[in-house]
């Protein structure tokens, strides 16, 4: 079955070896005595590797992951130094204290913490932090982060009975939900 994804998605003349190797490198072996959690993921993953549109996005994400590069927004931020870098940071710790505050990205309390990182955004891109830059903010943070692939992962680390490590997913699902509010920053 993994063979089969890893060929169907990767077996082109254009595929990047390096993502190639990367995802049979992380191959998932079920166990000969799999945990009840292990046979739940092998069988959730079997019906993630057969779906023609995630194939397509790994086919996308794979060879930046292999190669060390960040995603879309997070590659962008790179591209302007540590500023941006500790910017993405800065984003990611402010969002999951709001999660586990408990703020809801469409309520009130969501807005000040919102507007604030756009206004920083903005201002790290040499933008003006208004509506159309936050549709920007919000297109790049959904084309780089699939859930998707996040549960793909986590699938190949359940069953090959791995320490799953927690994921980024909720934590731009948030954002990507208060930029998307139609709140003016």
């Amino acid at each position: 079955m993994i063979d089969d994804f890893v060929q169907g998605t990767f077996g082109t003349v254009d595929a990047d070896p390096a993502a190639v190797a990367m995802v049979r490198a992380a191959t998932p072996d079920l166990p000969d005595d799999p945990s009840g959690e292990q046979v739940a993921a092998w069988v959730e993953l079997a019906e993630l590797v057969g779906d023609e549109d995630f194939r397509a996005r790994m086919r996308r994400t794979a060879p930046r992951r292999a190669a060390g590069r960040a995603l879309d927004i997070e590659s962008e931020m790179g591209e302007v130094g540590a500023v941006g870098e500790e910017l993405m940071e800065f984003a990611r710790q402010k969002v999951a204290e709001a999660m586990e505050s408990g703020i809801d990205p469409l309520g009130d309390g969501g807005a000040p913490v919102i507007d604030d990182l756009v206004r920083r955004f903005a201002e790290v891109f040499g933008r003006t932090p208004d509506a159309e830059f936050r549709d920007w903010t919000a297109e790049r943070f959904e084309e780089a982060h699939d859930p998707r692939v996040d549960r793909y992962w986590r699938l190949v680390w359940i069953v090959n009975g791995r320490q799953v490590v927690p994921g980024l997913v909720p934590v731009y699902a948030w954002l990507i939900r208060a930029l998307r509010s139609g709140r003016a920053a």
